[in-house]
């Protein structure tokens, strides 16, 4: 008998048994219901009187906010400073006067929107709405599409109770409070509770902060379409809302604006509604598109990017003091997401953290020089553009130059601390993504860092073993070099500083593609789904054809610096009370107890490449004098702008994105410059990104001072030996040596004389050696050519 049989038999047994004792069935079946329905009906009325003091005392709160008794000077700030006792921050949750029951009436439009969306019944139920929850249940059922019955009361109390999980238990404890609501507060009290204390994205509570955050003006002189816009992020307000995801933001407001259309009778003073609204709802869209300069912008793959002023001035409304508006906001956002409402307006707190004021301030003024010259290059040629009279193509310089910007992050790699963090260039002080966190991009040859210590650590070359730069074609890809032609054998260490394309696409087949993506994993914390969705799994990711942010980046690096042990950027160490009280406390483990990630012989060694990359030889020569110098070492990485993108900008030349990755002693270093719109613009990650480095290092050495070493002691088999750059070989045995290296970092064995053979990567299929040393340590900047989607087996390591 075969498995489908012995179902079917089973299934037919269990019918036979239900036909005779379907009586027996029943019964049971509903002594079962009736004591499980007991079982919740009495579990929750028990959590509901367990919680009924704390839900009174938090109502006692909402209602005098509600009433003229209510006094916003009363709340207390939070605190924010730096590691030195720096007041880098202060904050209020509010410092304006919430809606209240008086002046409900004058806030129409947005009552409108929310009753019109949320709850049409609400002034005729008594906080349940039978019908509507009805519906939902079959909707939900029929469809398996997601559709909400709740009630503002029901909101209200979910927000009041804030029982966290989901589920019937807690839904039939909300059933209580809600009845509760209803029964101690007439319907405009529980309206305006509820428009003070519903969360509408960006770390906004109530209507009032969100409209002065996303509109920068007051909640009662809001249009139907900015409140259509705020009430449509109700769902889901940390990805419906318009600075997150406006494309989604934009779709439920209009769909706000039809139902508004339909129920204009909801609206307190219907007679102050436009003539035939419900005709004009795309008409009052373009409006409120043209005054919030919402583009489009198509990149690539047809991407659709789209930027506007929604909460252009909203970044800075709770704080009185802000001096790192980009960390401080991070700080707000975490504070907020950990402590009540009532903690956040009634103690006051000071938000100890790892930042370093003086560096901040050096990394802000160092990104906006290095960006300003940007803009001054792209300016002229603008002027040039106006003065033949190309007005179209000015109008796309203009665009480019508007969108250009960047970001900067310094992590100390001893025990993770951020330490400066830029997260974006600022004409003005408006809110902006933070792109040192939230933005990823394709980081070039910045990347290849990883990929030689992964060599290194395999044991496949040495810093002085011979490579040869050669036209190679593996699997059907053959990469290209950033100059024109090959230039035969080699030191790594000079294929390294010259970002040889040719030299990491052969040691990431030899390290195997799976294997590097595993690492690069365990270094981020990523899991395998994301790992697959950003880096694709084939031999391009030697040139950064993956995607990181630059505090991903820094994180890499910062692990190199820290001999392979994990580094977590950490951001907030404790937060008090003002009278001591520890809130919250960081446990950071132990750093000597931090998990082996990568070997420290082969990080001392990448250690001695990246100084490499700043040296006479490298892609960013850095010439300092005897009484000026500190260790430092980086790599730059600049990827190509795609040839669509360059099309589709007038056909102007240029790169997309500018790195810079620099290791300073217990400070590690990432510097991105872009372009938001994917346009191409004049820059290299050595020109650009690596001189606000140089410039922010500095200044850092100067006022601040760095340590003797880049490399700091660890335990591993290795020898350090002196080597002369030239040659590669044993400083003792060259009479004349231009560039003498110091304590080079080998594993035993491996060190020039060392008895072991160098190892040597051998030629692949196609290769020709084109010998020129000389030409190999040319000055020019390392600009990848554009990166091919090359398919591989991911098997194929």
């Amino acid at each position: 008998m075969n498995i489908k049989d012995r179902i079917l038999g089973i299934l037919a047994a269990l019918l036979q048994y239900s036909r005779t004792n379907w009586r027996s069935i029943l019964k049971y079946s509903v002594i079962s219901g009736i004591v499980i329905l007991s079982f919740l009906i009495g579990g929750s009325y028990v959590v509901w009187l367990t919680k009924q003091e704390e839900v009174v005392r938090n109502l006692e709160t909402f209602q005098r906010e509600v009433s003229d008794a209510y006094d916003p000077n009363e709340i207390k700030p939070i605190r924010i400073l730096d590691k030195n006792g720096k007041l880098i921050g202060e904050f209020s949750r509010r410092k304006f006067r919430p809606i209240r029951t008086d002046n409900l009436a004058n806030h129409g439009n947005i009552i409108w929107a929310l009753l019109s969306s949320e709850d049409r019944d609400f002034y005729e139920h008594n906080g349940v709405n039978f019908t509507a929850l009805l519906r939902a249940i079959i909707v939900n059922l029929t469809t398996f599409q997601k559709q909400g019955g709740s009630t503002l009361t029901q909101q209200l109390a979910k927000l009041t109770l804030d029982l966290g999980a989901r589920n019937v238990f807690n839904k039939l404890t909300e059933f209580y409070c809600t009845f509760y609501l209803e029964s101690k507060f007439d319907k405009n009290t529980i309206l305006a509770m509820y428009l003070n204390r519903i969360f509408l994205g960006e770390g906004n509570t109530g209507v009032e902060e969100a409209s002065r955050y996303y509109f920068n003006k007051p909640a009662y002189e809001l249009t139907p379409a900015e409140a259509a816009l705020l009430v449509g992020t109700i769902p889901a307000p940390s990805n419906y809302n318009a600075v997150r995801n406006p494309k989604i933001a934009l779709k439920r407001q209009k769909m706000v604006m039809t139902v508004m259309g339909k129920n204009q009778n909801l609206h307190p003073n219907p007679k102050s509604i436009e003539r035939d609204f419900e005709k004009k709802v795309d008409a009052n869209i373009r409006k409120f598109r043209s005054f919030y300069v919402v583009e489009e912008t198509k990149e690539e793959e047809d991407k659709v990017v789209i930027t506007s002023e929604i909460g252009k001035y909203g970044f800075d409304k709770d704080f009185t003091i802000n001096l790192a508006s980009d960390f401080n906001f991070g700080i707000r956002q975490f504070v907020i997401e950990n402590f009540s409402e009532i903690d956040l307006e009634s103690r006051g707190m000071n938000v100890y953290t790892t930042l370093d004021y003086d560096k901040q301030e050096a990394a802000e003024r160092s990104l906006r020089e290095g960006i300003e010259a940007v803009r001054k290059k792209l300016s002229e040629d603008k002027a040039n553009y106006v003065k033949a009279g190309k007005t179209e193509e000015a109008v796309k310089q203009n665009k480019i130059i508007e969108n250009m910007n960047g970001s900067l992050i310094s992590i100390n790699p001893t025990n993770g601390y951020v330490e400066a963090m830029v997260g974006s260039y600022k004409i003005s002080n408006i809110f902006r993504l933070n792109r040192a966190v939230s933005a990823v991009r394709q980081p070039g040859s910045v990347i290849k860092g990883l990929v030689y210590l992964m060599a290194f650590e395999k044991r496949i070359a040495t810093p002085t073993s011979i490579v040869v730069d050669e036209p190679i074609k593996i699997r059907g890809y053959a990469p290209k070099n950033w100059y024109k032609g090959h230039r035969g054998a080699m030191q790594t260490r000079t294929a390294f500083a010259q970002s040889v394309n040719t030299i990491a696409v052969k040691f990431m087949d030899e390290i195997g593609v799976g294997d590097f993506i595993h690492t690069l994993g365990k270094i981020l914390d990523l899991d395998s789904s994301e790992l697959s969705r950003r880096f694709q799994h084939n031999l391009t990711l030697a040139l950064g054809s993956g995607e990181l942010s630059p505090k991903e980046l820094a994180t890499v690096y910062a692990t190199i610096a820290n001999n392979g042990k994990k580094v977590k950027p950490v951001e907030i160490l404790r937060i008090t009370d003002f009278e001591g009280s520890e809130l919250y406390v960081n446990l950071l483990p132990d750093p000597k107890e931090a998990e082996q990630i990568l070997d420290p012989v082969a990080c001392a060694m990448t250690l001695n490449l990246l100084e490499a990359v700043v040296s006479e030889e490298g892609t960013l020569k850095i010439a300092l004098k005897d009484g000026e110098k500190f260790p430092l070492g980086g790599k730059t990485g600049t990827v190509q702008s795609p040839k669509e993108a360059q099309k589709r900008w007038g056909s102007r030349k240029g790169v997309r994105d500018v790195w810079f990755a620099g290791v300073n002693p217990n400070l590690v270093t990432a510097v991105w410059v872009g372009n938001d719109l994917g346009a191409p613009f004049p820059g290299s990650g050595s020109g650009t990104s690596g001189s606000i480095w140089f410039r922010y290092v500095s200044h850092v050495a100067r006022t601040l001072g760095f340590g003797d070493s880049l490399i700091t002691p660890f335990n591993g088999d290795y020898v350090k030996v002196d080597i002369c750059a030239e040659t590669g070989g044993l400083l003792s045995n060259e009479a004349e040596c231009k560039h003498p290296l110091y304590g080079q970092y080998y594993y035993v064995g491996d060190q020039p004389g060392g008895g072991a053979p160098s190892p040597t990567v051998t030629q692949t299929e196609g290769g020709t050696s084109t010998n020129s040393s000389e030409e190999a340590l040319s000055g020019e900047d390392a600009v990848e050519l554009e990166l091919p989607e090359i398919k591989e087996d991911p098997n194929d390591d």
